[in-house]
């Protein structure tokens, strides 16, 4: 198994319709970086009143596409970032926002590497996570579940939960940034497969995904020597463990448990580049 994807450029949806779509990861995003009203920005108000259909939207691409490309050349990023989600909105026509809408919006550079950690409590996700941050440095964002469903929203782990849009915007605003991304986490494949893959086909760069695939038994184990050993036991790892829970597609790289952490963090670096580009002095 390869464990890299290659960056897709344009990732076509079925069902889209004529007209303008939305999606709510993009509502956010835009009203903060713009500081306008969602009904505005959902408007496209920059348009001259009156002019309809394409003509619309034909007028609201061409603003952003400028927008976009004197950003880029002066580096930056967040407002490059919103020009690019506007494109999104007024450029690529969708089906009206539900459960099976599809939006593509493309996301980092050919430079940024995103990496999905993947497996089950107490594998290792977090420590291998941070052993990157350790060894590249800074310009590498940590997008960690736990922290954005248990800490930030304190949410249980549910289809369609809103941590699942949160990891997904925080991951997209890091990227198009221009930092390099470690998502990690659980992140059961029937709750966020669909994300994770959106992402993957989104990103501009390399995307590595690996699964840390450990057995029950050697879970406890660890957990045992853990800070938090006390809050949770063996009932619960026990209720949360899924064998082999992989991505569908073949597209993680499977690290198993004889794998050491200096070991998996050393090949990790390798295999995304990331040991040959430099830290970002930010």
């Amino acid at each position: 198994m390869t464990g890299s994807f290659p960056a897709a450029r344009q990732r076509p949806g079925p069902g889209r319709t004529e007209g303008l779509g939305r999606a709510a990861y993009l509502d956010g995003p835009l009203h903060l970086l713009e500081g306008r009203p969602l009904a505005a920005v959902n408007g496209v108000e920059t348009t001259e009143p009156g002019t309809t259909g394409s003509g619309r939207l034909d007028r609201a691409r061409h603003g952003a596409l400028e927008l976009r490309d004197l950003c880029a050349a002066l580096d930056e990023h967040r407002t490059r970032s919103c020009a690019e989600h506007r494109l999104a909105l007024t450029a690529l026509p969708v089906e009206p926002f539900g459960a099976g809408s599809v939006l593509a919006v493309m996301v980092g550079t050919e430079e940024t590497r995103l990496v999905v950690l993947r497996g089950n409590s107490a594998s290792g996700k977090s420590s291998v996570a941070a052993g990157l941050r350790e060894r590249f440095g800074r310009g590498l964002a940590l997008v960690g579940q736990d922290n954005l469903r248990r800490v930030v929203l304190r949410e249980r782990d549910r289809p369609g939960a809103a941590n699942i849009g949160l990891i997904d915007l925080t991951a997209r605003y890091a990227l198009d940034a221009g930092y390099h991304v470690v998502v990690e986490g659980i992140l059961y494949a029937d709750h966020y497969g669909a994300m994770l893959t959106r992402l993957r086909a989104d990103h501009r760069g390399p995307t590595h995904a690996y699964y840390l695939d450990v057995p029950f038994e050697e879970t406890l184990i660890r957990h045992a020597s853990k800070p938090q050993a006390d809050e949770y036991g063996e009932a619960e790892m026990r209720s949360w463990y899924r064998e082999r829970d992989l991505l569908p597609g073949g597209f993680e790289t499977v690290i198993g448990a004889g794998s050491t952490l200096p070991g998996t963090v050393g090949r990790i670096m390798r295999d995304t580049g990331l040991a040959a580009l430099p830290a970002l002095d930010r």
